[in-house]
């Protein structure tokens, strides 16, 4: 794991909601609230490309810059739909297996997904996560109101490699006009797209030493030349030099070799006409996002993507239903607030009961932790602020939290993990460097004893992510394992089981489910934050 991460933990508790699931059995409503998480969240890849410049776990020298790439891997992930057929590829990750062609030059692909694999989880595609990682780019290179592209998620990740054709700098216009043309993008819209992704990073001599040629200024080991005089700033300089003839002049691809003057041939091929239009800062972005919506959201026929997403002003970050010792039922967790305005100290809730009746108003207790900013960068929405909140639920007929009369979410006392009675225990590799190769689980669930007559069939479902070859994107797969009963606490029965697996990349998530074919209820959560146990016996912990 790159940086120590904020725990996204989290649970759903929901019966037979009748929303469609995917391969790995979640809903698009899912995948909708825990993109908001990581929209929220500034530990997660949005702290991988701060601030603009950076180049995140490299020699600082070489001249890479992490913004720039995450913005190329979307051109060259998405730009061979419909070779390989009418709908096929687009956005769906297939370019992991695809790094050792020459159109994808350079340590970009293998970098840039192994940064975003660490984020995996069986919610958010790696798919998903290029367009975050594009998202997150802009928000850190434009300041200082760092404006957010509609992010929407659902895509799939393709399981091999798609077919050859990224333009490259030696290409034709003809060839480059097709590719975009099969890909569903008009001349003018290929004009704006490379304008757009070229107000980034630049090319380097390492991976094009014809093209950096020694006649222009570079930096870093790599030599890198840069597209503008503002390399590490999302704006119109390249426009506008371009246009000019000032400064940088349009880069490498537009005043190199004649061969190699692809940004040259494509923006010169309307008279200039689309390029102009777009150079002024305001036009110019509006423009860049209205392309780049489109480039991300370029998938494969039959996707089905979830509506644009706003972060609503107040959510769950994560929240989890518990026993004491005595049997109470404890619902525990963190609220997070954002907005421009200034936020309460405490966040406000109820507790909603079944007929509609609620248990009166709430308030957070604790210490908060607020985000404003992160490593100097404005992350895009306000002032972020977590809020912790625990309490005993002293009635059954509890079913909601209510948060700060905006937000709603269920809970269901019927059936639930026991974050407190779990335990994770590392597996570690040989000496000397011992490192985490997988973890055994602890499982342990509690289940209404009146809400389904015995026998019951709990069955515990672990996801999580493993290395498959040709590729440094990880697959998400599953197990699932019959629970036993434990034995009794106050009103409930307690199921345990332990599941060993070997994944120590990504995230692992747990569910449990009552019943066969028809699941009647389930809960699931993150593991992350269970304590560790040494125990001989794993269910004596």
């Amino acid at each position: 794991m790159l940086l120590p991460i904020l725990a996204t933990a989290f649970a759903f508790f929901h019966g037979l909601n009748g929303q469609a699931m995917d391969a790995n059995g979640i809903t698009l409503y899912e995948k909708l609230e825990e993109m908001e998480r990581q929209m929220l969240n500034p530990f997660t890849l949005v702290s991988v490309v701060s601030p603009c410049s950076v180049n995140f776990n490299d020699d600082p020298n070489r001249g890479q810059q992490t913004s720039a790439e995450w913005v190329r891997i979307v051109f060259h992930d998405m730009i061979t739909k419909n070779i390989a057929g009418p709908g096929l590829g687009g956005l769906d990750a297939s370019i992991g297996f695809e790094s050792d062609r020459p159109e994808n030059i350079g340590i970009f692909v293998n970098v840039t997904l192994g940064q975003f694999a660490q984020f995996s989880s069986p919610f958010l595609s790696m798919a998903d996560l290029i367009g975050v990682g594009l998202s997150d780019s802009l928000a850190t290179c434009i300041q200082p109101d760092a404006p957010r592209i509609p992010l929407r998620v659902g895509r799939t990740d393709a399981t091999g490699p798609g077919p050859a054709g990224v333009p490259g700098p030696l290409d034709s216009f003809e060839f480059a006009k097709a590719a975009f043309a099969n890909a569903g993008f008009s001349q003018g819209e290929m004009i704006q797209a490379i304008a757009c992704g070229h107000s980034l990073g630049g090319v380097h001599h390492t991976n094009f030493p014809d093209i950096v040629d020694g006649s222009q200024a570079t930096f870093g080991s790599d030599q890198r030349a840069s597209f503008d005089s503002t390399p590490a700033a999302f704006d119109n300089t390249q426009v506008q030099e371009y246009l000019t003839q000032t400064g940088l002049k349009g880069g490498p691809l537009v005043t190199g070799p004649v061969a190699s003057r692809s940004d040259f041939r494509i923006f010169n091929s309307d008279g200039n006409a689309t390029i102009t239009a777009m150079s002024s800062p305001q036009s110019f972005r509006d423009t860049c996002f209205t392309i780049f919506t489109k480039m991300i959201n370029t998938v494969p026929a039959g996707t089905v993507l979830s509506d644009p997403i706003v972060p609503r002003p107040w959510l769950l970050r994560e929240s989890h239903l518990d026993l004491t010792s005595a049997g109470a039922v404890t619902f525990s967790g963190v609220i997070i607030g954002h907005g421009s305005t200034p936020l309460p100290s405490n966040a406000s809730y109820f507790y909603g009961t079944v007929g509609g009746g609620n248990t009166g108003p709430k308030v957070s207790q604790g210490d908060i932790t607020q985000y404003p900013i992160f490593l100097g960068t404005i992350i895009g929405f306000g002032q972020i602020t977590d809020y912790k909140f625990s309490d005993v639920l002293n009635s059954p007929n509890i079913n909601t939290i209510n948060i700060q009369g905006s937000y709603q979410a269920p809970i269901n006392q019927n059936i639930f993990l026991l974050p407190s009675q779990s335990f994770t225990i590392p597996i570690l590799g040989p000496a000397p460097g011992l490192a985490t190769i997988g973890h055994k689980y602890v499982v342990r669930a509690a289940v209404l004893s009146t809400f389904a007559p015995s026998p019951l069939t709990l069955t515990a479902r672990l996801w999580y992510a493993t290395s498959q070859p040709n590729t440094v994107v990880p697959k998400i797969l599953n197990l699932n394992q019959t629970m036993t009963l434990k034995g009794t606490l106050g009103s409930y029965k307690v199921f345990q089981t332990v599941i060993t697996v070997n994944s120590a990349g990504g995230s692992n998530f747990l569910q449990v489910k009552l019943g066969n074919t028809a699941q009647l209820a389930s809960a699931k959560l993150d593991p992350v934050s269970w304590p560790t146990c040494t125990n001989t016996d794993l269910l004596t912990c």
